[in-house]
């Protein structure tokens, strides 16, 4: 039997495994955590659970949906439709924000209205482009000012032209000008997005995909940190001193990581590494008393004066708090491998009770995490150094798979497809 190590627990690696083991292959999975699920994991304290940042599962492909049905946890999901908002300006506005301006002040309302049209008479900029230039084309200037280039300089960590739009994809609708029209007038009713509906664990927390997932994995091994990668000799080394070979190694952890545990990158290939970019997320959690202050799933925040890009209400998904009580969750962006700045759990809640989303004196616990990296920053360097990595690291049996190995923007459902085709892919 071929010799196949799957690099990490996260979805996509346990999607792989899940799907080798139909193809007769039953890998070696390493994971360095003690627990499955990588980024898409739930914490735990004193009676609430806390994901590691909003994680809904959105299903847009059959195969996807078998895929629950067999693992047997459909019933243990709600379908939610989308509510989620966009505080600016004073308001709460419906998203996706291009589509629903009838909140906003007046004028802004106009000046966001007015420049979408004018937009509409130009052509619009290439995604692979600067994303300055790709917003404002398909935009307008007013909505770009008012949250399109404030939102993702916050998320990014860099100004709207230092990276480009080729992570948009499916993810930023365009709307059609009737669109525009009523949803200034507040008249759109429609479901839009890929998001528009989503499937959520009932309770517990959305760890209950990885967790069934690995159930049907024998060969997971955790707190397995590998401590440095050989690609001559196709042998890996454990921190407990054990190495491995392998044939076909799947590698599912931060193409950043991979890159610096691995001993014997060539020159060019290392030289690419370093024109990776990303941003870390700091999870801000709280436990609260009461309800939650709001229906909304998630709220995103483009204003500089907040630290926060986004708020979520896990309450309102499903039960993930003890009786009378809620959870928020709070997301910062900074650089990857940089800290988080020293005043900001400070800063967050005084945003959080300007926006009127929280009482200090009701928080129950806190809890801090971080995903790093969190999103990939895409500039016009990724595309080359991404090609010349994982050209190196296949000529010695690595397959890259999944959003962190990939170093692409994508979801969860994709982390599930992504496994399946490497399986396929990887499997005599």
């Amino acid at each position: 039997m071929r010799k196949v190590i799957v690099l990490g627990a996260g979805l996509t690696g346990l999607s792989a495994a899940f799907h080798l083991r139909r193809y007769g292959v039953d890998p070696v999975v390493l994971e360095r955590e003690e627990v499955v699920g990588g980024a898409c994991r739930t914490l735990e304290q004193d009676g609430f659970a806390f994901d590691l940042t909003g994680h809904l599962l959105h299903l847009g492909r059959e195969e996807s949906r078998r895929l629950v049905t067999e693992l047997g946890i459909a019933r243990r999901l709600r379908s939610l439709a989308r509510r989620a908002g966009i505080a600016v300006a004073g308001t709460v506005t419906p998203y996706p924000i291009q589509i629903n301006t009838h909140r906003l002040p007046p004028a802004i309302r106009r000046e966001c209205l007015l420049g979408a049209l004018v937009a509409r008479e130009q052509p619009e900029a290439p995604q692979s482009g600067p994303f300055a230039d790709w917003a404002l084309s398909r935009f307008g200037e007013g909505l770009c000012r008012l949250f399109f280039f404030p939102y993702n300089q916050k998320l990014f960590c860099a100004e709207a032209r230092d990276f480009t739009a080729a992570w948009v994809g499916r993810f930023v609708p365009r709307p059609r000008l009737e669109d525009l029209v009523d949803g200034a007038l507040g008249l759109f009713r429609q479901p839009v997005g890929y998001n528009a509906t989503f499937l959520y664990p009932r309770q517990g927390g959305i760890r209950l995909l990885a967790d069934t997932l690995a159930q049907h994995v024998p060969g997971l091994r955790l707190g397995s940190t590998v401590r440095r990668l050989h690609l001559r000799e196709r042998a890996l080394e454990l921190a407990s001193g054990e190495t491995l070979g392998w044939e076909t190694l799947i590698a599912t952890v931060p193409l950043s990581h991979l890159c610096r545990m691995t001993d014997d990158l060539p020159p060019g290939p290392r030289a690419a590494a370093t024109r990776l970019r990303a941003v870390a997320v700091v999870n801000l959690n709280l436990g609260v008393e009461g309800p939650p202050p709001r229906r909304e799933h998630w709220l995103y925040v483009p204003e500089a004066r907040f630290p926060f890009y986004r708020i979520g209400f896990p309450s309102n998904h499903g039960k993930v708090a003890p009786p009378g009580c809620h959870t928020l969750s709070v997301e910062v962006s900074v650089p990857a491998g940089t800290p988080a700045p020293p005043d900001v759990w400070g800063r967050c809640l005084d945003g959080l009770e300007e926006l009127g989303l929280l009482r200090r004196e009701r928080i129950a616990t806190r809890l801090e995490a971080r995903v790093d990296p969190g999103y990939v920053v895409f500039d016009a360097a990724l595309e080359s150094a991404v090609s010349t990595l994982r050209e190196a690291f296949a000529a010695a049996g690595v397959r890259l798979a999944g959003r962190w190995a990939s170093w692409k923007y994508s979801a969860m459902e994709d982390a599930l497809l992504d496994g399946a085709k490497v399986a396929e892919e990887v499997a005599p």
